[in-house]
């Protein structure tokens, strides 16, 4: 009788051996022990991140533009500016995760914008991701806006500037921002808006933009939740006469800010210097007033010691709410940067950095920077 050879009974055999079972079992054990202990050591290395509970907004118009292109970006990087530290060290100490800021310098290569996150990173606190539109402020017109018979000049920009790109606006985050919900409003004419007040010559009206600086609608995701943003730098209500065209522009402005609030995927936040207080000062002051008691916004009415120390007797509103020192007894304190979110977010602690022991700023910015911290239920 013959007898053929089988390779896979012997494997078989072999497998199922009472030692060689325990020595594989025994290999495995090691391998997932091996596995686990390599686990353990990489989150006692690399911890996973901390979810934040409340998302810390800010906005702050620290008025660091300069009079001439590329002076704030050698100034940055120089390092020796007192006004810009003071600034940095400011909000490292506020630690906002989003900060509208205003009155900084733009380029189109964004040197000083990137200048000022690395040196804002060297005092401890990271904002990697930034959002520049382009400015209005100092891009000529073309046109005679400001009625000299010349044409050219910071008066005949499409919004006051020395040089394009003066006094722009910077969102910065410590989240990235969403490009496909990113909009940019600022080239919307004054004239194209519903019910706009422009009564310009048709060659102004033509070319004048809304935007005063910039408006920006952008997005972020924060806890797994995509929340809208939007940011305006409104144009002051002064500087005019009886046409009161610069009140004009500033109330159509904030008023096509809230058009939009009505367009927005909510949560969002509206983060802004809309240069009006709702009952102080020059302006329309009505159309803030308004905004304030939009449907699906919130006021959260950030304050300060400093502010209602500081009001001056013809004050009418709630000085505590006050974001800028300006001379008395015109125009005064004013509110004029506002944290508003939508009715989604509950609200937490907020305040304008404005210390009741130190009235003024030593450093030359009459404006004080505000936060406020929100949750999502």
């Amino acid at each position: 009788m013959s007898r053929t050879f089988d390779p896979n009974a012997i494997l078989f055999i072999h497998a199922s051996h009472p030692s060689l079972r325990r020595q594989r079992y025994l290999r495995r054990f090691q391998a997932w022990m091996r596995r686990l202990a390599l686990w353990i050591v990489l989150y006692l290395i690399y911890p996973a991140p901390a979810v934040s509970e409340t998302l810390r907004l800010a906005s702050y118009t620290a008025a660091l533009e300069r009079n001439a292109p590329g002076l704030l970006y050698r100034d940055i990087i120089h390092g020796k500016s007192v006004q810009i530290h003071a600034a940095l060290r400011l909000i490292a100490t506020i630690q906002p995760d989003i900060l509208a800021l205003q009155r900084f310098d733009w380029d189109a290569e964004l040197r000083a914008a990137r200048a000022f996150q690395s040196a804002l990173k060297a005092q401890g606190w990271e904002m990697p991701h930034v959002l520049a539109p382009r400015p209005n402020t100092g891009v000529a017109s073309g046109v005679d806006i400001d009625g000299n018979g010349q044409i050219g000049g910071p008066g005949d920009a499409q919004s006051y500037g020395t040089f394009a790109g003066q006094r722009a606006l910077l969102l910065l985050s410590r989240l990235p921002f969403d490009a496909q919900y990113s909009q940019d409003h600022s080239q919307i004419l004054w004239a194209d808006v519903p019910h706009t007040q422009s009564t310009d010559a048709p060659e102004i009206a033509r070319v004048q933009r809304l935007a005063y600086v910039a408006m920006l609608q952008t997005a972020i995701t924060w806890n797994q939740r995509p929340i809208s943003l939007l940011t305006f730098h409104a144009s002051p209500p002064v500087f005019d006469g009886p046409q009161d065209r610069n009140g004009r522009h500033n109330a159509d402005e904030i008023a096509y800010a809230a058009a939009l609030l009505d367009h927005l995927p909510r949560p969002f936040v509206l983060l802004a210097n809309t240069n009006l207080d709702p009952f102080d000062g020059e302006g329309h002051h009505e159309v803030m007033r308004q905004l304030l008691a939009h449907p699906k916004l919130q006021d959260p009415k950030p304050a300060s010691a400093g502010g209602r120390a500081s009001a001056n007797p013809q004050h009418r509103g709630p000085a505590q709410l006050d974001t800028v020192d300006w001379p008395d007894p015109r125009p005064g304190n004013l509110r004029v940067n506002y944290i508003l979110p939508s009715r989604d977010f509950a609200l937490h602690d907020g305040g304008v950095h404005w210390p009741a022991k130190d009235l003024s700023d030593p450093h030359g910015n009459s404006h004080r920077l505000i936060w406020q911290d929100v949750s999502l239920p």
